[in-house]
């Protein structure tokens, strides 16, 4: 286990899943409306929560992380709530090569297309998406949009607190470090875990690429897909670029 996937895993344990989901399900419920067997595929699906909730739903899912220790998590996750998804080990560049058939949903959410090496390596992922659609499939991709990020000078993430499952308190700091005349930024993240005799500190630095909508519009479009739709959120609010730090776009053919 990498330390960033150390670090993801516990800051993937300490989220409020339950309102989180409760946030975000009934947008995806609202795409799927009239496919009660509806297929979905999970891009960088991490812990399995969105994936696991979705299979509770009664719909085919199937997840795809590159981290064997995000899978691990996920399959044990599935199995808790007694749900039978796929989860495979694998890059989503490579989605194509793994999964076969069409979807009717593909999600890529939690800013995990930043997360890619390249921009060409979104653009391989994003042509992926579009070719394993079914003919009414949606696309499904929230990133950080880095225009509101770049004008708003944001570095600083709120302090975040809980619990590991272990029950050791945890704090998370995390910021962004700006590269200059790249299309990257560093995204600095620290975990402060307290055992039962001190504090450990654990500090991983992560490549992200700054993304914003006219990037990933441009992207979409070259994917071949010709409807897309932007939101601020998951009520469908109306998305401004200087304004919302969160893009959610729904792509389809």
């Amino acid at each position: 286990m990498t330390v960033f996937e150390d670090l993801a895993l516990i800051y993937d344990q300490v989220i409020d899943w339950a309102h989180r989901l409760n946030h975000e399900l009934p947008f995806f419920s609202t795409l799927l409306k009239g496919h009660k067997k509806a297929r979905i595929l999970d891009l960088a699906c991490g812990s399995g929560r969105h994936a696991v909730a979705l299979a509770l739903e009664g719909f085919d899912v199937i997840g795809l992380d590159l981290s064997s220790t995000m899978i691990a998590a996920a399959e044990q996750h599935a199995q808790l709530n007694q749900v039978n998804i796929e989860f495979i080990i694998a890059d989503m560049q490579k989605a194509t090569e793994i999964v076969e058939d069409s979807f009717d949903l593909i999600l890529c959410i939690g800013n995990s297309l930043a997360l890619l090496p390249t921009l060409q390596a979104v653009q391989t992922t994003l042509e992926g998406a579009h070719s394993l659609l079914g003919e009414k499939g949606k696309f499904v991709v929230q990133i950080l949009n880095f225009d509101e990020i770049r004008h708003s000078g944001f570095r600083f993430f709120p302090l975040k607190s809980g619990e590991t499952a272990k029950g050791d308190e945890v704090i998370f700091t995390r910021f962004f470090e700006p590269i200059s005349n790249t299309a990257h930024a560093q995204l600095v993240f620290t975990g402060f875990i307290k055992t039962t005799t001190s504090w450990q500190t654990k500090t991983v630095s992560q490549s992200v690429l700054q993304l914003d909508k006219p990037i990933l519009e441009s992207f979409l479009q070259e994917a071949g897909f010709t409807r897309i739709s932007s939101y601020a959120d998951y009520q469908q609010n109306p998305f401004s670029p200087l304004e919302n730090r969160n893009l959610l776009s729904v792509a389809s053919n």
